[in-house]
């Protein structure tokens, strides 16, 4: 199975996006299992290969807490795209939306230890937690929203349905498509037909 390609600059924007097409029907789910989303957590370098082995055996041997985590992150995932694009459109996000996101924040944070690396000082996550595949977006969205920059967080402005999220840290924030090689070059072939077909003067 491929998975989307991390377009979105920040973990839980991407997480987001692990459902391509949101306003095109049907829209495309890239997650359909607990091991889809450790799959997922591994690609998106959120999990190494010993916590990846680990969570699957975990998995294995707890099926129903698996798929109850798994439900878990398909609820923070969709919160997650409604309070961002929310934010991009002047929507203020729904209450319930951001306590799902503070919940998963502070869960997170109370099983991570502290620990020093090289000059600096980081939490890590245990491997030994279900929810160890998804925390990481929790904390992402918890640290987007109250450090930012929020106003910077974009939705894909394709015309096929894309609703992409993506960062945009371009100098002059002008970045409009999730990808310039999907999106933008859809919307340049469609302005160059639309040109091709108006009637020419003179």
């Amino acid at each position: 199975m491929s998975f989307p390609a991390l377009y979105g600059g920040n973990t839980c924007l991407d997480f987001a996006n692990t459902v391509d097409a949101r306003g095109a029907d049907p829209r495309e789910e890239h997650l359909h299992d607990y091991a889809d989303l450790v799959r997922w957590a591994a690609y998106a370098n959120l999990l190494d290969e010993p916590a990846t082995r680990h969570l699957r055996t975990l998995a294995t041997a707890r099926p129903q807490a698996a798929q109850a985590s798994f439900t878990a992150a398909l609820t923070l995932r969709e919160a997650i795209f409604r309070v961002f694009a929310g934010l991009h459109a002047g929507t203020p996000p729904a209450p319930a939306d951001l306590t799902l996101i503070q919940q998963g924040y502070a869960t997170a944070l109370s099983t991570a230890r502290l620990e020093q690396r090289g000059d600096q000082f980081v939490w890590t996550l245990p491997a030994d937690h279900l929810h160890r595949a998804w925390w990481p977006a929790a904390v992402a969205a918890a640290k987007l929203l109250t450090t930012g920059p929020v106003t910077r967080v974009k939705v894909c402005a394709s015309t096929g349905g894309c609703r992409g999220l993506f960062l945009d840290t371009s100098k002059n924030n002008s970045r409009r498509w999730c990808s310039m090689d999907d999106c933008g070059t859809e919307a340049k072939i469609r302005r160059q037909a639309t040109r091709r077909r108006r009637p020419q003067s003179g």
